[in-house]
């Protein structure tokens, strides 16, 4: 059945108000943030964007430069975590605070500073 929201009212079949209440029953707020899930945010503090501020909103969110550093930043009930994926020629893994991440997932703290790709970008937590 093809619903469009101009078209009258079919005898025995819902309106689109009816419907409309039943998805969004269903959806719930499309803008409301997931119950239980941390928010955070970057911020970039060095490079051509500095200044810069993203809201890590999804489960998965990937930053960097292929062929030079990428890595991934995971959004999890417990935190955020970020592992690395491509690191080019001549580039180590990412930073955090100065220090080498491993392969495994890293947690990151409130105030942590990432470096990715030559560019420095501070992890905050958002209440």
């Amino acid at each position: 059945m093809i619903i469009r929201p101009t078209a009258a009212k079919t005898p025995g079949q819902p309106g689109m108000d009816t419907i409309n209440k039943a998805v969004g029953a269903v959806a719930g707020d499309a803008n409301a943030k997931p119950a239980g899930l941390p928010r955070g945010k970057l911020q970039v503090l060095s490079g051509s964007a500095k200044g810069k501020e993203l809201e890590l909103t999804k489960a998965l969110t990937t930053l960097g430069r292929p062929g030079v550093q990428v890595a991934a930043l995971t959004r999890r009930a417990d935190g955020f975590f970020i592992v690395p994926v491509e690191s080019g020629a001549g580039q180590g893994p990412p930073t955090v605070n100065g220090k080498a991440i491993g392969p495994q997932a890293h947690k990151l703290a409130d105030n942590d500073v990432i470096e990715l790709a030559n560019v420095k970008m501070g992890f905050y937590s958002i209440s």
